[in-house]
């Protein structure tokens, strides 16, 4: 029996053995394990019970055998496949090589091309510039040529004259000599007799001949003169046709110099051309090199991958040749134990079946009982962890959150005036900027786009990309705020604390949000016209707090880029969207539409520009990634991008957004739905939306419902008919204005990141201290200061002490002052007359004026006609002597006026120091007025408010309390600060504003009127009701004092009726002018507020 017991025990364990085993043998080895024949031919004892024993077995390796087999297969198809890919990876190496060699060729050809395009360049301007100086110098000779043309004629007119005008006076001339020979012949007869009239026309003649010789010598000068400039302009003249001659050669030479400007300017455009194949060779040829490498890196990962299988494969392969020894070990041992146990095993074999079926359930729970114990423990483990995790952060928290209370209760009240909304406003930036972020991780690991779009693409993910993009654009926003707070000065960051309190309800939305996230209850769909409003309000925001001119910031940037990024994936979401729903359906289908040209038209029309419309959008995504790893690495190195790269962004940002605006609504079947997302978009600006593709996916639900065909032609005139409203581009096929928009923005995408990439020159990201620190230590200065103020404010109240002693002294000089003031009233009457006639002289005095000059400027003519009249007539002279005498009179009548008005002004200086002096008084005394009415306005408040009369308060007794003393102490404390705000209220009290609503701009609450007025009747209200409360404490007082004894009236010297009692005690300081009348004490009795401020006034003024 024990011999038995042994074997049973080991075909228990060779089972057991035999299969573990067989569950790690998941690959095929080259060699391969055993053939079925040759284990059956090993375990072919010729015996029923050895076949019933090995044919699970047997069973188990056949099934595995043709599975390894089917892996090798696949796994030398796949070898095969390696080795083409390497094959052709080295034939693009070696295409590389040639294809750089052709790019170093053509960029050294590009190089000299564009040299000899600027020396080209250069000498065209060179030429242009003489050309242009030539017709300058040639229209200045033309010019001067017409000139000296027209001096020269006027010239020789002038001469002409000239010669005529003397041949005249040369005849007249001779006349004259002959007549005086006549003359002399004459009076040489008559001898000395008296001269006849003859005699006196000679005389005269004489005289005329005279002046006709002055004046022909006289012209015979000019005539010499105008010899001269003839000469001149004649050679004036010679030189201009010298330059006309040189000008026409010009001419020649201009038309030479444009032909070669011309030839010139074709080469030009030619090198251009050449220029232009150049660089779509090099773009070619970097495209090559860019897909080359990507297909290099797709090569080698695959290589790197099938090596890891290999691997495996061969680790595989070792652990199954172990297993085949044992397997053969067991084999060898089973002929020997058959032999021996074959009636046992022909009785036990029932009950072997069982407890093998037993023991594989067992070992199978068992395994999966430890597999879960292990998997418990390890939760358990890291549950533990993060409790503990959680419990110290709570801790750290819970300590903050003490510490900063402590902090808090050492702080100023001007510090949570001033700085304590700015500093929660950054931190609120910060947690929107956060939630965002998590909410956006938790979207995308939920709905990954990339994995989806190889799959079939959910209706709810259209939603899902346009929250993304909502979500995206609200971060960056967030980003761009905390990012301008922490470097912005401390002005501008304490007025960010009127934003914290408009952003707290944009922080509960987006917790409502998170929350719904959190109970996996988030529908984006709901969510997305809260995000909208959101992401307005802070576009409001930072249009009114961020500066327009520093928008050329890192966030900046990388909130363009990432908003490119989320465009991009909503339009490869819809385009792909609506492709599987149009080819989803076909007119198999019961559930399907029919389509009237055919499914061919539909493929050709429809689908393939779908398809090239994806493949855009795929290599724009590409390029995108390729400028966001440009701007990460930049920003490590605290650089970002010039400003001149954010009008490109912006604008490929706008058209990205147009695109995206486009087919997001391809596939949206509801149009309420659809409308409400537009509503909601076009106030954003960002992906607003458009009725093209509704109306399309809308008429295809219809006729896939009602089984009817659908006609391309319809859906062709309408993608028409919203592309030219939406995009303003005409189609002449579908799709066709959105793929040439992609297409653009692609090439314009990729311009810019080769820019990006080549430009070395980077903007350094601007760094300065925070403002919270800069105010820290403008406080800690302030603190500093004020210890000094503290000082200073003693010494200045010690001062004002002295000085109200002055002021005492002097009210008696004011009330002197007073009686003065009525007497210079009255002068001030009289001066007031004096005044009016110094003004009615002073007009006088300037009539006066302006009389004499009209004198003088007649006297002066008046000279003038008679210088002119003596020369011609003796008489005119006594004419023009008898007028003289009368502007002599005048002259001295004026003066006489003059000297008049001396003896007023003299009266003025006299007067005017007196007249100062009157006015100096004048001002004192409206100075004195206006502190009167002052107080003449503070009692018409203490009237309103019922305090004018002082409430009667019975006469304490002998033995009266402290607690009494105590108590009327506090009453009168609190009188005088009731009285002086209310004189600070009637003081400061102010005429209310109304201002004009201003539409679209925010307003405070405190600017509006209705707001100020209750303010100003909240105060009021507030004086009369601490009046009411003072007034009732005043009789509660009254009502538990005992009266005073008649006794105590008489030791006072009032009468025993009067109830008056000492509220107060004045110390009047000792005058040595009132020695006597300060000797004694007296006792004043006040029966009513107004004798009260009678005597307060004397010692207040």
């Amino acid at each position: 029996m024990s011999s038995k017991i042994v074997k049973s025990d080991f075909i228990e364990e060779e089972v057991t053995e035999g299969e573990d085993p067989g569950t790690e043998i998941d690959t095929p080895d080259e060699e391969g394990p055993a053939t079925p024949e040759e284990v059956v031919a090993a375990v072919q004892p010729g015996t029923r019970s050895d076949q019933m024993v090995s044919l699970k077995d047997y069973e188990e390796l056949r099934m595995k055998l043709k599975i390894l087999e089917t892996k090798r297969q696949e796994d030398r198809e796949r070898h095969r496949e390696n080795e083409k890919i390497k094959e052709e990876a080295e034939q693009f190496l070696t295409l590389r090589s040639k294809l750089q060699e052709k790019v170093s060729e053509l960029q050294h050809d590009l190089r000299e091309t564009k040299k000899q395009a600027k020396e080209l360049t250069s000498e065209n301007e060179q030429l242009e510039s003489k050309y242009n100086d030539a017709i300058e110098a040639m229209e200045m000779m033309t010019l001067d040529k017409e000139m000296a043309e027209e001096r020269s004629e006027n010239l020789q007119q002038e001469v002409n004259v000239l010669k005529d005008k003397i041949e005249e006076i040369s005849v007249d001339l001779e006349v004259f000599k002959k007549e005086g020979d006549l003359l002399s012949r004459a009076s040489e007869v008559e001898g000395d007799g008296k001269p006849t009239v003859e005699v006196l026309q000679l005389e005269k003649q004489n005289e005329r001949l005279k002046e006709a010789l002055v004046r022909y010598v006289i012209i015979l000068v000019q005539h010499e003169i105008v010899k001269e400039k003839l000469d001149l302009a004649e050679n004036q003249i010679e030189d201009l046709k010298i330059r006309l001659d040189d000008v026409i050669g010009a001419e020649d030479l201009v038309v030479q110099l444009t032909e070669k400007n011309l030839n010139l300017n074709e080469k030009i455009e030619d090198m251009r051309a050449t220029v232009e194949d150049l660089e779509a060779l090099k773009e070619l040829a970097d495209e090559l090199e860019e897909n080359h490498m990507e297909t290099e890196k797709q090569l080698q990962a695959e290589i790197d991958h099938r090596d890891m299988l290999l691997r495996g494969q061969m680790e595989r392969l070792g652990s199954a040749e172990e297993t085949n020894a044992d397997y053969e070990n067991t084999i060898s041992q089973f002929r020997e134990l058959v032999l021996n146990l074959q009636n046992d095993l022909e009785q036990l074999r029932h009950r072997e079946e069982s407890q093998l079926s037993e023991s594989r359930n067992l070992s199978s729970q068992s395994q999966a009982m430890m597999s879960l114990n292990l998997q418990l423990r390890s939760t358990v483990m890291k549950s533990q962890a993060k409790a503990i995790d959680l419990e110290l952060r709570k801790l750290d928290a819970s300590q903050a959150t003490e510490r900063l209370t402590y902090v808090q209760a050492y702080l100023p009240d001007s510090f949570f005036k001033t700085e304590n909304d700015p500093i929660s406003c950054l931190l609120l930036f910060k947690r929107l900027s956060f939630k965002t972020k998590l909410i956006l991780k938790h979207l995308d690991q939920n709905n990954s786009v990339s994995d989806l779009l190889n799959d079939k693409i959910p209706e709810s993910l259209l939603s899902v990309c346009d929250m993304r993009q909502k979500l995206g654009w609200l971060e960056d926003l967030s980003k761009r705020f905390v990012a301008h707070i922490e470097v912005s000065s401390v002005q501008e960051f304490l007025k960010f604390g009127q934003v914290y309190h408009d952003l707290v309800g944009t922080e509960r939305r987006l917790n409502g949000i998170v929350e719904l996230l959190r109970s996996e209850e988030l529908r984006e769909s709901e969510c997305i016209a809260d995000i909208q409003r959101m992401i307005a309000q802070l576009e409001h925001l930072s249009e009114v707090y961020l500066p327009q001119t520093d928008t050329a910031s890192s966030e900046y940037f990388f909130g363009l880029t990432r908003a490119l990024d989320h465009n991009t994936d909503t339009i490869l979401v819809s385009t792909n969207y609506l492709k599987q729903l149009m080819q989803s359906s076909n007119a198999s289908d019961e559930d399907g539409f029919v389509i009237s040209e055919g499914w061919e038209k539909l493929e050709y029309d429809f689908v393939e520009p779908i398809t090239r419309l994806t493949t855009h959008g795929r290599a724009s995504k590409t390029s995108i990634k390729k400028l966001l790893r440009r701007l990460e690495d930049l920003s490590e190195q605290a650089l970002t991008l010039r400003p001149e790269y954010l009008a490109n962004l912006k604008d490929m940002y706008s058209k990205s957004s147009r695109i995206a605006r486009l087919c997001i609504q391809v596939s949206r079947q509801q149009c309420i739905k659809l409308a409400n997302i537009v509503a909601s978009a076009l106030k954003f600006q960002l992906v607003t939306s458009c009725q093209v593709f509704n109306e399309v996916s809308h008429m295809v639900q219809q006729k896939r419902d009602s089984k009817e065909p659908v006609s391309l032609a319809v859906i062709q005139q309408v993608l028409y008919n919203k592309t030219d409203e939406i995009l303003e581009v005409s189609e002449n096929s579908m799709f066709e204005g959105i793929i040439s928009k992609l297409n653009n923005l692609c090439s314009e995408l990729n311009a810019v990141v080769d820019r990006v990439a080549e430009d070395s020159k980077a903007v350094k990201i601007m760094s300065a201290s925070s403002p919270w620190l800069q105010r820290a230590s403008d406080l800690k200065a302030e603190v500093v200061v004020n210890h000094d103020m503290e000082r200073k404010l003693q010494q200045h109240n010690d001062e004002i002490l002295k000085l109200i002693k002055d002021v005492k002294m002097k009210d008696q000089s004011l009330q002197e002052s007073a009686v003065k003031i009525e007497l210079l009233e009255k002068r001030m009457e009289g001066v007031k007359k004096q005044g009016e006639q110094i003004v009615e002289l002073e007009g006088g005095l300037a009539k006066s004026q302006s009389q004499m000059q009209m004198y003088a400027e007649a006297m002066e003519n008046l000279q003038a006609e008679y210088d002119s009249l003596e020369q011609e007539n003796i008489q005119l002279k006594k004419a023009a002597a008898k007028r003289s005498e009368k502007p002599s009179s005048t002259t001295k009548n004026s003066e006489y006026a003059e000297g008049n008005p001396n003896a007023p002004e003299e009266l003025v200086t006299v007067e005017s120091y007196a007249m100062k002096t009157q006015l100096d008084q004048l001002k004192s005394a409206v100075r004195y007025l206006r502190a009167e009415n002052t107080h003449l306005k503070s009692k018409e408040y203490m009237k309103t408010l019922k305090m004018d009369v002082l409430p009667d308060v019975p006469a304490a007794a002998s033995n009266e309390s402290v607690i009494a003393k105590e108590a009327l102490r506090s009453i009168a404390l609190e009188s005088k600060a009731l009285i002086h705000d209310i004189r600070s209220v009637s003081a400061a009290s102010k005429v209310i504003r109304l201002q004009p609503a201003q539409q679209g701009k925010w307003r405070s609450q405190k600017s509006n009127a209705e707001y100020q007025y209750q303010q100003q009747q909240s105060v009021f209200y507030t004086l009369q009701k601490r009046s009411f409360e003072l007034r009732h404490k005043v009789d509660t007082i009254q009502q538990t004092l005992p009266k005073r004894t008649s006794s105590s009236a008489k030791s006072t010297g009032a009468s025993a009726d009067s109830t008056s009692y000492s509220l107060a005690r004045i110390q009047i300081p000792k005058i040595p002018q009132l020695k006597s009348l300060q000797s004694v004490h007296k006792n004043i009795n006040l029966s009513s507020f107004s004798e009260f401020e009678k005597v307060h006034a004397v010692f207040v003024r």
